[in-house]
Parts: structure tokens; sequence; C-alpha cells
């Protein structure tokens, strides 16, 4: 019975000494219930061996406490409350210090010294809030970047994860639509900014808190008057999904009546013509062209299936670009069916450019109906016009549209009259202007930057989401407006590091790793050994 109660006292001191460390770890006392319940335990045990430890006499309870034994004792709970207590000193401190050490040679679980530089000065709060995506594979790495962030300037930046099913409302509140990963608020108030991500990775959020922070959203205007698909409709054949893309890039975007302006607003970053089913007047068109030639940036987007409205093909023909009266055809593979001509198809090839410098790492955009959009091949002195987007090999512009579009028994076939692909989709036109002189704008070089596709429908509701349709969308715009220069940071991977060695020279390390702690035991077993036969 004795040696049992005895028991009790090495149960208790175990229970309370795993109960403190547990408390320390965790940060907290009462937090864990596992730990509350080793403490309590822990304690009833000691006091249960204290009790009825079955000393008869405080003679014998002297002798006990005195004794060589309880002296060992006290000696190891003296050598463990002050091991507990380094162990709390060394946790307060270093939560109080907290230091980052990324040994990787490329930096992998560390930010780039651009982000670096863009958090540390941050001038208002940034908020990052991801979404818990079950299509996400490694959550854990996107809530391992954000904290990166919020550790480099921890006063600036806050981080929160939402899981969507739990807390729908709050997704909505936050304004988050299908493919939404990531929301980026900066500022505080009726000055904070606001962007939403479909990716995280650092590249796009840094980027996006180095557009919020410059302060007023850049402003697009979009041509109506003339039956161009409408902004605001969430139908087919609307452009809604495209406004809201740019409205999470911190762009806004508004309507444009020409023939009731007449001019071109003060602060429109850049200008889009989208399909237009009725002709532009004359004086219209002619304020398009002279915005973009005094350095003005214009987006034009045909409709192949028009064939009796020529004002894009007009706009870009004052550009030297030539879009074509043709639909472009392009043969795909069908299951159980074999090739077929289709006018939705897959581009296939992208040429080096600011705009399609990344297409190649997503997936490729769709385009429906689109015509031919060609640039000469000798480009005027200080104009640089680049075919950025193109079908696939097989492909070729039909020229033949009576027989394409007829509604009963629809016919094409590769003439010599028709172009054969790869065919050019879209062109974009760079020209630098003179600087001016005098004014804000003094020092400046101004840019005409031009953009012309060969279909709208891509950019159309149910199509934006489609594919790469949406990252070529907003690479378009970006570089129309000068956005290009965007903060690049390459792809961070774990380089192998290995350098080989003897077979002799491993013999010796792996004979050392068994040897050392082999001497340690057994000499540490020897003088517990000999201390028991000399006490015996």
């Amino acid at each position: 019975m004795e040696m049992a109660l005895r028991f009790f006292g090495y149960i208790g001191t175990v229970l309370l000494l795993f109960g403190v460390l547990g408390a320390v770890i965790v940060g907290s006392f009462l937090e864990q219930p596992l730990i509350v319940l080793h403490l309590v335990v822990g304690a009833l045990c000691l006091v249960a061996w204290a009790v009825t430890s079955g000393l008869s006499s405080f003679s014998k309870a002297t002798a006990v406490i005195s004794g060589r034994t309880a002296r060992f004792g006290y000696n190891v709970a003296l050598y463990t409350a002050v091991f507990v207590g380094l162990l709390v000193v060394a946790n307060i401190y270093a939560a109080m210090n907290d230091k980052r050490l990324d040994l990787t040679s490329e930096g992998v679980y560390s930010l780039s010294e651009k982000s670096v530089k863009v958090v540390s000065a941050l001038a208002a709060p940034v908020k990052l809030i991801a979404i818990d995506n079950p299509q996400v594979q490694d959550k854990n790495q996107t809530r391992q970047l954000l904290n990166l962030y919020k550790y480099n300037n921890d006063k600036k930046v806050s981080v929160e994860i939402i899981d969507p099913a739990a807390r729908p409302v709050e997704i909505d509140q936050l304004g988050m639509k299908p493919g939404n990963l990531l929301y980026i608020e900066y500022g505080e108030g009726s000055a904070k900014a606001v962007s939403r991500l479909n990716a995280v990775d650092e590249q796009s959020i840094t980027n996006a808190i180095v557009k919020l922070s410059r302060g007023a959203a850049k402003k697009f205007y979009y041509v109506q008057g003339h039956g161009e698909p409408s902004l605001q409709s969430a139908n087919q054949g609307g452009m809604k999904e495209f406004a809201d893309g740019l409205n999470d890039e911190h762009v806004n975007i508004e309507g444009l009546l020409l023939a009731q302006s007449g001019s071109m607003p003060a602060d429109a970053a850049a200008v889009i013509l989208a399909a237009p089913k009725r002709p532009l007047q004359e004086t219209e068109r002619e304020a398009l062209i002279q915005y973009a030639e005094k350095g003005g940036r214009l987006v034009l987007l045909a409709n192949g299936e028009d064939r009796d409205n020529d004002d894009v093909r007009l706009i870009a023909k004052a550009f030297s670009i030539d879009v074509g009266r043709d639909v472009i055809l392009d043969e795909q593979l069908r299951l159980f069916a074999g090739p077929q001509l289709g006018v939705q198809f897959v581009a296939q090839s992208f040429s080096p450019h600011a705009i399609t410098s990344k297409m190649s790492q997503v997936e490729p955009p769709v385009f429906t109906f689109s015509t031919s959009v060609t640039a000469p091949k000798d480009s005027p002195a200080g104009v640089t016009m680049t075919e950025i987007v193109k079908s696939g090999p097989k492909s070729w512009a039909e020229k033949n549209l009576d027989a394409l579009l007829k509604t009963e028994n629809p016919e094409a076939s590769l003439d010599p009259e028709d172009l054969k692909g790869p065919v050019s989709i879209a062109v974009a036109y760079e020209k630098r202007l003179p600087k001016q002189e005098g004014g804000k704008e003094e020092g400046i070089e101004p840019q005409t930057r031009v953009v012309v596709f060969g279909d709208a429908s891509w950019l159309e509701n149910g199509n934006f989401s489609l594919y790469g349709n949406r990252d070529l969308a907003l690479n378009v715009m970006n570089w129309v407006v000068g956005e290009e220069g965007s903060i690049a940071i390459g792809p961070k991977k774990i380089k192998a590091s290995s350098s080989p060695f003897a077979q002799t020279t491993y013999s010796i390390i792996l004979a050392l790793s068994f040897i050392g702690p082999e001497v340690i035991l057994i000499f540490g077993l020897f003088v517990w050994w000999r201390r028991r036969i000399m006490l015996a």
C-alpha cells in the first residue's frame, strides 16, 4: 500500500510537469481542457500522496524529508522548475522578437525584396481575406503566403481566411464572385480601395497592393449608343462580367455617348469600342482617331458576324491595321465525330509581347466568329505593331461569307483567296510621340496605344471567364494604360543541394552517429548502477 501511495507522488509530478509544458507550448493554462485535466489530476495525486503517505510520526516525517532520497528529489524538482522557467522565458522572448530565417537559396519561404519594399512602405492598413476554396489543394501554402505579408508589416497588414460555407453573408458583403479567391482592401473608411483576385500568388498580391496604394482608380470609357453589348446586362450577350472584372482590378468603367459629349473626357485612361451594330457618325470616328493620335489609349473589338458595319475596320485602318472581311475557321477534333470545322476555336500561339508574356502559363483564350486582324510587314517610322494572338496552323480566314453564313447547309473550303493559318486575331499598336513642352506634362513621353481584336464575343457574359479569356482581357487593359511595368516576381523553386563524398567518409560519419550516443548512454547506466550497489 505504501509503495502504491508513493507511486501516486510520481504520477502527480509527471502530470503536473506535462501540464505546465503543454501550457507553455499552447500559451495558456486554461484554453485546452486536456491541460486543465493534467493540472487538476496531478495536484490531487500529490495531495493524496502527502495526506496518506503512511507517516506515523513527526520524527519519521522529518527523517523522510531530510533523507538522502528526499534531497535528491528536491534537486530534481528544482532543476525541473528552472528548466520550465527557462522554457517560459524563451517562449515569451521568441513571441516578442519573432524572426524568420530562410536558408533556401531561392528564398522559397520568404517574400521577394520587391514585395518586402512595397509592404514595408505601406501608408495605410491592408486587409488580406482569402476564401477557403475546396478546389485549392494546398490551403496551407495560401495561409503561409498571406502570413509573410503580415510578418513584414504586422502593424499595417491583417490576414484572414473565411470558410464560405460557414460565413456566406460575409462573402456577399465583400462582393466576392465565383472565381474570386482573395479580397484586398487598402485604406479605411471612405478612402478605402478594394481589389479582388482570382489567383493567390505573390506577384498578383503585390501588384494589386501597388495599384491600390496609388490612389484613385483609372477610368475606362465604353462607347455606347450604337447597339454595343451592355455593361449592365447579366444576360448572354452582355458584358457585366467584363465590367466586374475591371472593377476587381481597381479600374472603373463608364458608358460614353460620343454624339452627346463631342469629345473625350479629360480623365479617360482608355476608351473601348466593342462591336457596334449601328454606324457611328463620322465625327464620332474622327474623335476616337484624334484622341488616340494625341497619345490616347484605344481598344477596338470587331464582330465577325456583322458584315455591314465598318466602323471598327475604318478606325483600325487609320493606324495601318487591317480588319478582314472574313471569319476564321479552325479544325477541331470531336469525340466519335473526327475532325470538324468550327467558328469557335482556341488560340494556339502568342507573339512575344507584354500582353502575352504569361499566356503560356495559363489556359488559352477562346474566340468565336473572329475576323482576321493583321499588321503590315513594314511598320511606319516610330511605330511598333505586333500580331499578338493567332489561331492554329490548320485554320484559315474564310472570305466566302455568303456560303458560310447562309441559313441552310452552310459551306466552307480553303480557297486560294483565303488567308491560311495561323491567322492573326489581334494586333497591338504602339507609337511614341514627341515630349510635350510646358505644363504639368513636361518631361513625359506620351504614347499612342491601340489594340484591335477581330472578335468581341470573348468578353461577353459566359465567355469572359472561359479558359484564359479573363487573363488575356486584363493583360490587354493593363498594357493599354501603361500598367505593363508591374512588379515581376518569378516562381520560386527549391533547388537540390547535394555534395558527393567518398564511401570511407560516409562510413566514418555513420559509425560516429551510433558510437557517440551509445557511449553516453552506457556511461550513464554505469553510474546509476554503481550508485545503486553502494546504497544497497
